[in-house]
Formats: C-alpha cells, sequence, structure tokens
C-alpha cells in the first residue's frame, strides 16, 4: 500500500506571533517498497514531512493515509505504538538516541517495550545483528566504546529489529566518511531489495540520490515543486541548477562534454555509457 498525502499542512506555534507554515497543501501518493528520496533547501519542509509518518506531528490540515492508518488533525491516533512500530523512523545522528550500557540491551529495548519477553527479544536482536553488519562479539560492549558509524548501526539495529514496513531516514549518512556512507546507503538499499521495506530518504546527496534511490520529491517552502522518477529527474541539469540542486558529478562532467562539443543524449546517466557515447566521437592522432 503506497503512502497518500492528501491537503497536507503543518503550521508551528499557530496563532502565535511566531506562526510558521512549514507544509502547504501538499499532496503524495509515495510507492511501496521503493526508495524515495525527499530533498530540498534548508527550510523546505522535508523533516517536518516525514514526522507526520508516524504521527510525531499532527496536520494541522488535511490528513495521510500510513499502513492503513488515518491521520488527520486533532484526531487522537488510535494503537499509536503500533502506528510507530510499522514506521520506523531514523532521526539524523540517530546514535545520539543510545542510551543502555549494553548494546544488546539497547537493541532490545523496543521489542520488551511492544511486549516481547526477555527470551523473544534477545532472539531478535541475534536476528537483527548480521543484517546491520555486526556480529555477536558487540552484544555485550558498551554503544559509547564504538565508532560513529558502528553506533549508527546500533541505532538503526534498534529500529530494524521491530520489523517496520517502512523505514523513513532523516540524512543517514551525515558526518559520516565515504566509506562509512556508502556501507550505509548498501544497507539501505539491501533492506529494500532483500526484505522489501518502502525506504523514504531525507538527504542532500545527490550521488546517493541517482545511485541508490527510485523515485525523487522535491520540497519547496513547505511545498511539493516536483516529483518523478529517479532517471527522469536527473536528465535536466539545467533545471536543477536553476533550483539551487547541485547535480551528481556525472551530471557535471556530462555538460562540461557538452560544452567542449560532444553529443550527449539525456538518457545517459552512468559512466559505462558516458565512456562508450565519448569513445565514438573522439578522433584518435596518429
Amino acid at each position: 500500500m503506497s503512502i497518500e498525502i492528501h491537503d497536507l499542512e503543518h503550521t508551528y506555534n499557530a496563532g502565535s506571533a511566531f506562526s510558521h507554515a512549514a507544509l502547504k497543501g501538499v499532496n503524495l501518493s509515495i510507492p511501496e517498497e521503493k526508495i524515495t528520496a525527499i530533498i530540498g533547501q534548508t527550510g523546505s519542509g522535508k523533516s517536518t514531512l516525514v514526522q507526520h509518518l508516524n504521527g510525531l506531528l499532527l496536520p494541522t490540515a488535511g490528513s495521510l493515509e500510513v499502513c492503513g492508518f488515518h491521520i488527520q488533525p486533532l484526531l487522537k491516533i488510535k494503537d499509536i505504538k503500533k502506528l510507530r512500530k510499522e514506521v520506523g523512523l531514523v532521526f539524523q545522528f540517530p546514535e545520539y538516541q543510545l542510551f543502555e550500557e549494553t548494546i544488546e540491551k539497547d537493541i532490545a529495548f523496543g521489542p520488551k517495550n511492544f511486549g516481547a519477553t526477555e527470551e523473544q527479544a534477545s532472539d531478535l536482536v541475534h536476528k537483527i545483528l548480521p543484517i546491520v553488519g555486526l556480529d555477536e562479539s558487540y552484544l555485550d560492549r558498551s554503544p559509547f566504546e564504538l565508532s560513529g558509524g558502528q553506533k549508527r548501526r546500533i541505532a538503526i539495529a534498534g529500529i530494524l529489529v521491530l520489523n517496520p514496513k517502512v523505514l523513513v531516514l532523516d540524512e543517514p549518512t551525515a558526518g559520516l566518511d565515504p566509506q562509512g556512507a556508502k556501507e550505509m546507503m548498501t544497507l539501505f538499499m539491501n533492506l529494500n531489495r532483500k526484505e522489501n521495506k518502502t525506504v523514504l530518504l531525507v538527504t542532500h546527496d545527490m550521488e546517493h540520490v541517482m545511485r541508490y534511490c527510485d523515485h525523487v520529491i522535491v520540497m519547496d517552502q513547505g511545498n511539493v515543486l516536483h516529483e518523478a522518477d529517479v532517471n527522469d529527474f536527473f536528465q535536466n541539469p539545467d533545471w536543477l541548477i536553476q533550483v539551487g540542486i547541485n547535480p551528481p558529478s556525472i551530471i557535471r562532467l556530462k555538460l562540461k562534454l557538452i560544452e567542449n562539443g560532444f553529443q550527449i543524449p539525456d538518457s545517459i546517466l552512468d559512466e559505462e555509457s558516458l565512456l562508450k557515447c565519448i569513445k565514438g566521437q573522439v578522433k584518435i592522432c596518429e
């Protein structure tokens, strides 16, 4: 089931001198079992939007249909815990949410909060560790002894252990080195491809959008500015630059080549195809 959003509005501090309309009549149909990127400038409404998906924020106006739940203004969501089990929200720098004395206790906290016994929670913890690329040697360690990337894996394991249908990630690679970011994005791609998770990714990284995502939503000042399949999205680089989006490196290289006289179709978006294209246009001097 896709996520359906109808005329969604959210105003912070409504009725006060500090009132701010963060979302203004947003309409979206987010496809299931795909990786959808939500992008836009700081303050465009990205994080506000995704916080509605598991009831952290309620609409000022409009409504949402998420995993069989109907969310609307001033309506207390029945079984809010169940909704938050179905929609796992991973905040930027999720490692700051770690608090238990051992990794096993930290990951087991969620299942036990949902009624799992000690034994059931322990079984779930042991099953989830390999999925995030860690082994059982970590279980008795303190989460505060780990590297930044390892902490993030533990925090994400604490969400995945609940087996959500939808995984919402707010800038999940922020602060990671290139290798750590690549490993994290590969993890999310595998969860989508192998576990059929619907993944929503709030990000500023266009390289990640091009490489890992299927669908793109562009937010601007609380509105949906654009929505497209990822391949269609990157075929108009002039528009991307115009709205303040820095295109991926392959797109920037294409633009430079075109400036220097090469004929390159819009549909070429990968290195191998680009290399084949320019090889046929290069004259070799003997």
